[in-house]
């Protein structure tokens, strides 16, 4: 008989862990949703699960603070951070830290950053209906460093508030499809500010769509600035300004038209992204009534800096907008690129991210809505 006093060591502790787990609802629904979004802190998912409870559940329950919950998602973030430690120990979550920014007041945020666990690779591949070996490549590729998961984190906060926004909406808006990864990686060739023929990345960090019901679809590449790429760099590095240039001839030359298509249900309603991953037409593309090329986009740059509603601009912001006049005379008035702050927008109040929170480098334009 095994003596209860007796201490184990860190292996041993967990494999005893790892056995007696038993996975309920709401841990398939935080797999899935670190799944979707690659990194989540206790904050972003907690806002995540909060939304799929109210919309599965009319039980509520009352808890310590006095606040009405729904049931399902449990009694508040101290919860859910002692909930995902388990997970963690049994190996289904990795916990990382982003060790730039300070400790948060309590319950891991904002520093503790939670991706998916070597042991969650199957489970998800059930979940997600994708081969095990995709997931797993998931959770090789997510061993990166602090700036990078900031990084990261930043572009799943993006996304989770504009989830919730659109969900919040009732049917007045839907988020049609949200595209990351390698995938999205392509080019444009076209003539730089000195006349020359050069090839430029167009490399976004996502790439999503909105339907707004009445008014049509809206497609959008997006950029998350670190603050940490040179505006114009003087040695071929990359920077601000071959992004803007690949964007620029990108819509130009309509490259992307042939690359990126809606697909449509059979009542007419868009459902999602199809990408043609080749430089050539595909035929099959053509001739799918079912696929429509993407008739056009914009660009949004989510900026470090100050950016106030009359257009006031200061820091890394106004160093990017006062850049475009030297790209060449076409970029000075151009509504292509839309810029922002990440403050301008917050998971606590998710409809930020639909208002008018956009400048564009044209002087004549108005500050912009995504759904407007």
């Amino acid at each position: 008989m095994t003596d209860p006093t007796r201490k184990t060591n860190g292996k041993q502790a967990w494999k005893n862990t790892a056995l007696s787990f038993i996975l309920s609802e709401t841990d398939y629904r935080i797999l899935r949703l670190i799944y979707e979004h690659r990194f989540l802190n206790t904050e972003l998912l907690w806002h995540l699960l909060k939304s799929a409870a109210e919309g599965d559940s009319a039980e509520f329950r009352l808890g310590k603070d006095g606040k009405k919950r729904p049931a399902k998602y449990g009694f508040g973030m101290k919860a859910l951070y002692k909930h995902l430690q388990k997970l963690t120990e049994a190996k289904y979550l990795n916990r990382l830290y982003i060790t730039d920014l300070p400790i948060g007041g309590s319950h891991g945020a904002p520093r503790a950053v939670y991706g998916l666990g070597i042991k969650s690779a199957p489970t998800v591949a059930e979940i997600a209906g994708t081969a095990i070996q995709h997931v797993r490549n998931i959770i090789e590729a997510n061993k990166v460093k602090s700036p990078f998961l900031r990084h990261a984190l930043e572009i799943a906060r993006f996304k989770a508030t504009l989830e919730l926004a659109c969900l919040s909406s009732g049917d007045r808006l839907k988020l049609i499809f949200w595209e990351q990864g390698l995938g999205l990686r392509d080019y444009a060739i076209g003539n730089n500010e000195t006349g020359g023929s050069e090839r430029f990345p167009v490399n976004p960090d996502a790439f999503f769509a909105i339907q707004v019901k009445g008014k049509g679809n809206a497609s959008y590449f997006l950029e998350m600035d670190r603050g940490t790429m040179p505006v114009i760099s003087k040695k071929e590095r990359p920077d601000i300004r071959k992004k803007v240039f690949g964007y620029m001839h990108y819509r130009k030359s309509g490259k992307y038209q042939k690359r990126y298509h809606y697909s449509f249900l059979p009542s007419g309603q868009p459902s999602g992204l199809c990408i043609n991953t080749t430089d050539d037409e595909n035929a099959s593309f053509r001739q799918n009534q079912f696929l429509q090329p993407i008739k056009g986009f914009s660009v949004l740059f989510v900026v470090p800096g100050i950016l106030c509603k009359n257009k006031n601009a200061s820091g890394r912001i106004e160093n990017v907008l006062s850049a475009f006049p030297f790209f060449g005379k076409n970029f000075a008035s151009t509504s292509l690129f839309w810029l922002t702050t990440p403050e301008a927008y917050d998971i606590e109040n998710q409809e930020s991210i639909l208002g008018k929170i956009w400048i564009t480098p044209n002087p004549e334009k108005p500050m912009l809505s995504l759904i407007e």
